[in-house]
């Protein structure tokens, strides 16, 4: 049995790795816009590809994260209601949940109109749609930023299911991930962390 629970944990752990993406989307974005116009340009083509093309891999690490999670709850002979006597555990799932529901809406609502405001255009983006664009993108934006803040916020409480920490470094914790967020929302994080 325990050769199956650490497997677990490594798989739990490289999936939560693999979600990195909405912290490359942040910086992708953001160096985006220090390219300025014109909208609908080839880097623009590009851009809104790779942001489509990585929700599903996002959705299979999703999935993964939750099916070795609850395994991993279930093996140690725990009961569900571990995510309510455990409250790291329990904030960790409502996090996962949080972000399975955020990309849900980019993906099914946000992304699809920005692709009818790109596909609706030949040439030039005229200034009316370019609006629009711009507006949607920015609630994706907004949207990934919340979704990374999720992320790294989940995998601090993960690393309590092992070692729990003090209330005070977990606050601690929140606030410098959320330093950390609103950073990378608002730059291209030129030097990491620094």
């Amino acid at each position: 049995m325990e050769p199956l629970i650490a497997t677990l944990r490594v798989v739990h752990v490289i999936s939560a790795v693999l979600m990195a993406w909405p912290a490359y989307a942040l910086v992708a974005v953001n160096q985006r816009a220090r390219l300025g116009p014109p909208l609908g340009d080839r880097v623009d083509a590009y851009l809104e590809s790779v942001i489509r093309n990585r929700t599903i891999p996002c959705f299979v690490f999703q999935g993964t994260i939750l099916g070795s999670g609850l395994g991993l709850v279930l093996l140690s002979g725990q009961g569900l209601e571990v995510f309510v006597t455990r409250w790291t555990l329990g904030l960790k799932f409502f996090l996962l949940l949080l972000v399975i529901a955020l990309l849900s809406n980019i993906y099914f609502g946000l992304q699809p109109q920005i692709d009818a405001l790109f596909a609706g255009v030949s040439g030039p983006v005229p200034a009316e749609v370019a609006a629009r664009i711009g507006v949607l993108r920015l609630r994706r934006k907004r949207t990934a930023s919340v979704c990374m803040f999720a992320v790294l916020t989940a995998v601090m409480l993960g690393v309590q299911a092992w070692t729990p920490f003090p209330l005070w470094l977990t606050a601690l914790l929140v606030v410098a991930i959320a330093l950390f967020t609103w950073r990378t929302y608002t730059t291209v994080t030129p030097y990491g962390w620094v």
